[in-house]
Parts: C-alpha cells; sequence; structure tokens
C-alpha cells in the first residue's frame, strides 16, 4: 500500500515561504488590533538595504507594536543585526552591531506625514498597506553609517598585510594633522611694519 508514499513524480527543493513578512499588509488594520510581531528575518528578505551592508552574521532580530495615537496609526520597531561591510579607512572585513528603535507614524500621504510632531519617524504606505519587512528595513536604513568604517579607538587591517595597526597607520598622517596653516599668522607684523 502507497498512501503515505510520495507519487512518483519529480519533487523540487525552494526555500520556505517567508513568514508573512513580505506579504503587503494592511497597517490601519494591524494598529487597530494593537497587533505585535516578533521574528528574525535573513538581511536579504529586507528591501532597498545597500550593497555594502549586505553581509550579516546571522538573521535581523525585529520587533513589531502596532497601535493607534490621535487617530494616526503608529507602531514601534526595533531591529538588532550584526552586519560585516568592509571598512572604508582599511578595507578590512568590520563587525557593526545595529541596535535601533523607533517609534513611527504610519501614513499614506505626504501631507498627512507633514502633520506628524518632527520627533516621530514617519513610514510612507500607499493606500495603507505596507510590509512588515519594509518597516524592518527602513528602520536598520537609518541606522547605518554613510561610510562604514572603524572606530576611531578600533584597529584596522593594513591594507595587503593581515597585519593589525591602530590608525592612523603612518608618521605621515600625524604630521599632517599636526601642521596647521595659519594665513594671517604674521599679519600683526606687517601692519606694525607698514606703519613704521
Amino acid at each position: 500500500m502507497r498512501a503515505f508514499d510520495l507519487p512518483l513524480m519529480p519533487t523540487y527543493h525552494t526555500r520556505p515561504m517567508p513568514n508573512g513578512w513580505s506579504k503587503p499588509r494592511d497597517l490601519a488594520k494591524l494598529a487597530e488590533m494593537r497587533a505585535r510581531f516578533e521574528f528574525e528575518i535573513p538581511l536579504g528578505d529586507l528591501p532597498g538595504i545597500p550593497a555594502e551592508f549586505t553581509l550579516a552574521e546571522g538573521p535581523v532580530k525585529v520587533w513589531l507594536q502596532f497601535g493607534r495615537e490621535r487617530g494616526v496609526p503608529v507602531a514601534d520597531v526595533k531591529v538588532q543585526a550584526v552586519l560585516k561591510p568592509q571598512c572604508q579607512r582599511c578595507l578590512g572585513e568590520m563587525r557593526l552591531a545595529i541596535a535601533s528603535e523607533s517609534h513611527v507614524a504610519v501614513v499614506d500621504s505626504e501631507a498627512q506625514a507633514a502633520n506628524v510632531a518632527e520627533e516621530i519617524e514617519t513610514f510612507l504606505a500607499a493606500d495603507g498597506h505596507g510590509t512588515l519587512a519594509a518597516l524592518a528595513a527602513e528602520e536598520l536604513l537609518l541606522s547605518l553609517p554613510l561610510v562604514p568604517r572603524h572606530a576611531a579607538d578600533e584597529r584596522c587591517l593594513e591594507a595587503g598585510t593581515g597585519a593589525v595597526n591602530v590608525l592612523p597607520a603612518s608618521p605621515g598622517a600625524v604630521a599632517v594633522s599636526e601642521e596647521t596653516q595659519r594665513p594671517f599668522a604674521d599679519l600683526r607684523a606687517l601692519l606694525e611694519r607698514d606703519r613704521n
């Protein structure tokens, strides 16, 4: 009896369907329900992440809490991730820990966004619909540095050697920063000389 056997046809393998984070949802309805979500999402499933930030040590952790304030749908959005971009100072890999949270007003037009208090971030959802992934992606994007690089007190790899150096890597860099140009330093002496 073959009741529990697979049929004699080729099977295919595919990535599991996401847990609903990429499906457009009625965010106003989620706000009315005071819906709460907690999930982990692969960094590659977040829309709009720049190419230099596409490597991570694991999935992005996301917490969303919807509600309403003054008739406007809002969401508390929190993300945590550890990204591995290339340091633009030493061109070595760096570890960038992100832990960010914002209170976001969900608006369906630029006009509605203009009426939101300045201290509240806005998320534009056409027709009130948007994805949970897009909300998480926007929060992550707001936390990314313009230029990824090790902090001043961190160590950078000297390009091409793999050796670790504390920046500045060369004495010439110190000399340039210490040399201060003062174009008007001798102005008083010149003025006094002209008077005499």
